[in-house]
C-alpha cells in the first residue's frame, strides 16, 4: 500500500483545522501509512499553538504535525512548504 502524506494550510481558522483533522483521525490511524503536516501561514492569531495543543491533547502526534511559517506567501507558498517537509527536502522551515 503507497504512504499517503497530506497538507492542510491553515490561516486563521485553528478551529476548522482542528475539526478537519479530528474529521481524518479514524481513517489516518486505520491506515496506519499516514502523515499529515498543517502549515500555518503566519496567521498571527496563536494558530499553530492552537493546533499543536490540540494534536497532543488527542494524541494525534503519531500523524500530524504543524509547521509555522515565517511569512504568508499565498496558498501555493504553504502547501509547497507543507510537501517539501513531509518529502523531507532541503529548504523546508523547522
Amino acid at each position: 500500500m503507497a504512504r499517503i502524506r497530506v497538507v492542510v494550510l491553515n490561516y486563521k481558522t485553528p478551529e476548522l483545522t482542528i475539526r478537519c483533522l479530528a474529521s481524518i483521525a479514524d481513517e489516518v490511524v486505520a491506515r496506519g501509512d499516514t502523515e499529515v503536516v498543517v502549515t500555518d501561514n503566519a496567521s498571527g492569531d496563536g494558530s499553530p499553538e492552537k493546533i499543536g495543543r490540540a494534536i497532543v491533547e488527542h494524541g494525534w502526534g503519531s500523524w500530524a504535525s504543524v509547521m509555522a511559517l515565517p511569512h504568508n506567501g499565498g496558498f501555493a507558498y504553504g502547501n509547497n512548504e507543507g510537501v517539501r517537509a513531509v518529502l523531507g527536502q532541503p529548504g523546508a522551515p523547522e
